[in-house]
């Protein structure tokens, strides 16, 4: 399905006119189709090949991402593919995708083509809504040049969240050496006036850089929208692709290090009498959960976004993996006792389709499963599907709704 507008740059070939388009629209072009919308993802270049990361959760939910077609006579590039109304996701436009033929059940050549892939990556030029790349953070490299970054798609009927706009607050910043994991650990904390509540949030840096979520937690505790809470955003050590995959892989190092470790560590500097949150997104998602699991009389509350409950299917000897079959933390879960922990599940409603990593099930599958089997258990559980996919302008949303859900107190 061809977009209108790239019908009649098809037939008049009129580039200064598509591209005051582009400009007058923020980046991608959207008409209506049906219940849903088409969008155009629009690049003009003179490359060999371009392709749009993000686009493959309306299309090819199993893609890494989606290759563009470029007009005869032109150098522009467009894809169109229809999705849903309401939705907010990233998206960057790459050139020379290596990802394109890549083989996606190689796990090392993956970790290779995302490096390559970094460098290769832009935001879409005309779109000014733009988020710290995600990827430049797993990488553990700093990407100051914007237009790098990830550009931001936001559909007809999305929700405002003008939180995140606002100046970001002044966090305190402690490092303590971790006898469990090894190594120096770093830890940024809000700390509003009165507050009651104690969050801890995974993958700290994510949060902070390429979700500003600090922002807008300020924005809406300084206004009462949601009760104050000191959060503290935990870092990764400096090889962090790497240490996600071990640490927060169901790891009981990680689960006493905020439990032994770094909350006394919090408890000695700020008063928090109230509920401890332990939260993060993916990996960070299943991390959180297994804390709670492991230390139930510590961890009060979860709040797992987008997590990667598929974890557990053991691919090959040595693999990435526990057992045979996925979804190894929901089947524990299932076998042991009830405890008091309240939950907050979500996941993105463009999160599925099946995946070499976790054959069986998908990500919104995963998540969903969890919830019933939570519920059937008899735990407090919140479930919510977002309008987005696994990223971070979805994520960042989802952590105000979940947090603001957590902290409330029950009427």
């Amino acid at each position: 399905m061809i977009s209108a507008r790239i019908e009649e740059f098809v037939r008049t070939k009129d580039v200064a006119a598509l591209t005051a388009d582009l400009r007058a629209a923020g980046g991608p072009l959207v008409e209506p189709a049906g219940a849903d919308v088409l969008v155009t993802f629009v690049w003009i270049g003179p490359q060999r090949q371009v392709s749009v990361r993000g686009a493959e959760v309306f299309a090819d939910p199993t893609a890494m991402s989606l290759p563009m077609v470029r007009v005869p006579g032109t150098d522009v590039w467009h894809l169109d593919v229809r999705a849903p109304r309401g939705i907010t996701t990233v998206y960057q436009y790459v050139v020379d995708d290596p990802f394109l033929d890549a083989d996606m059940d190689d796990l090392a050549l993956m970790g290779r083509l995302a490096d390559e892939s970094r460098d290769r990556s832009y935001a879409d030029p005309f779109n000014p809504r733009r988020l710290y790349p995600k990827a430049a953070v797993l990488g553990g490299v700093e990407e100051t040049d914007e237009a790098r970054w990830d550009s931001v798609l936001e559909l007809p009927g999305v929700e405002p969240a003008p939180w995140f706009d606002g100046p970001a607050p002044a966090l305190d910043e402690h490092r303590f050496t971790s006898a469990a994991l090894g190594g120096e650990r770093t830890v940024s904390v809000y700390a509003p006036a009165d507050a009651r509540s104690l969050v801890v949030l995974l993958d700290g840096e994510s949060w902070l850089s390429a979700a500003r979520l600090h922002a807008g937690l300020a924005s809406l505790m300084e206004s009462g929208a949601m009760p104050p809470a000191v959060v503290a955003f935990v870092h990764n050590p400096p090889d962090m692709r790497k240490a996600r995959m071990t640490e927060m892989a169901c790891h009981s190092g990680l689960t006493t290090m905020l439990a032994d470790e770094l909350l006394p560590l919090l408890r000695s500097h700020y008063d928090v009498p109230g509920d401890v949150v332990v939260g993060g997104s993916s990996l960070g998602g299943l991390a959180a959960c297994f804390a709670a699991y492991e230390r139930p009389e510590v961890f009060d509350a979860v709040l797992s976004i987008s997590g990667s409950h598929w974890w557990g299917y053991l691919p090959e000897p040595g693999g990435w993996g526990r057992d045979g079959e996925p979804e190894w933390l929901t089947r524990r879960f299932a076998d042991a006792p009830r405890a008091r922990t309240r939950f907050w599940i979500d996941v993105g409603v463009l999160e599925t389709g099946a995946s070499p990593l976790y054959p069986g099930t998908d990500h919104r599958g995963a998540n969903r499963h969890l919830r019933t089997v939570l519920r059937a258990k008899g735990y407090d559980v919140t479930y919510y599907e977002a309008p987005g996919g696994h990223d971070s302008a979805t994520f960042r949303r989802s952590a105000v709704r979940g947090l603001t859900a957590l902290l409330t107190p029950a009427s």
